[in-house]
């Protein structure tokens, strides 16, 4: 999994002119999108949500979500610039749908 994420972090960062040092500028807004991911996916079981569950997921999100966020600032940054702020607004969007689908998938299952 390490070996993943790290190939995915420099495959990023190829095609795009970034450093992989210019990508750790995304880890928070990374991890706030994992946490509010986490939050979602636990929303139809509220009490399991506990302090480890917010740690893992804000970790999960500031190491998997830097490449994509960095994809959507270059995409519309470079496209559009005065759309940038609508690309994160999506991103995060996207965060609570895929928690929300998560938690359902999880209420189903129960």
């Amino acid at each position: 999994m390490a070996a993943f994420l790290l190939a995915l972090w420099l495959l990023s960062s190829e095609p795009w002119g970034l450093g992989v040092l210019q990508l750790v500028v995304f880890t928070a807004p990374g991890a706030l999108l994992g946490l509010g991911a986490g939050f979602m996916a636990h929303a139809t079981a509220k009490e399991t949500w506990t302090w480890r569950h917010a740690a893992t997921a804000a970790a999960r999100g500031a190491v998997i979500l830097p490449p994509m966020l960095a994809f959507v600032v270059a995409l519309d940054g470079n496209d559009r610039p005065p759309h940038l702020l609508e690309g994160f607004v999506r991103a995060a969007w996207l965060a609570f749908a895929v928690g929300g689908a998560a938690s359902v998938a999880r209420l189903v299952r129960r």
